[in-house]
């Protein structure tokens, strides 16, 4: 599967790592198992790693899959997500993701591992 989760105990974070080329039916399908993880919802934050993906699917079309699958399954918990990019195109459809999404603020794009990491953990 091109994109694995795991669980951080320790640090109470999901860390979600995208590899190769990944389509939104993916993408849906991460978001439909790892939000069956009581260890991931009860951690209520991710930083997912996109340098080593070729995202297939536009912003809009990821925010749509998001709305559809998370919103329900999350059921009005909070989630922070930090988003780790290292090319322009990954950070433009981070960027229309979270336009489309309204989610500036629980969500931001970074090029830096230690700068995401360190947003994301501070409370």
């Amino acid at each position: 599967m091109p994109i694995s989760y795991a669980v951080d105990k320790h640090r109470d974070f999901v860390l979600v790592t995208w590899k190769g080329d990944v389509t939104g039916e993916e993408y849906r399908a991460h978001l439909i198992a790892m939000l069956q993880d009581p260890d991931a919802l009860r951690a209520g934050r991710s930083l997912t790693d996109l340098r080593q993906a070729n995202v297939l699917a536009s912003g809009a079309e990821l925010n749509a899959i998001g709305s559809a699958e998370a919103v329900p399954r999350l059921a009005g918990r909070p989630w922070r997500n930090a988003v780790l990019v290292s090319s322009t195109v990954n950070y433009g459809v981070a960027r229309q993701y979270q336009i489309f999404s309204g989610s500036e603020g629980s969500d931001d794009v970074f090029r830096d591992y230690d700068a995401a990491l360190a947003w994301l953990l501070t409370e």
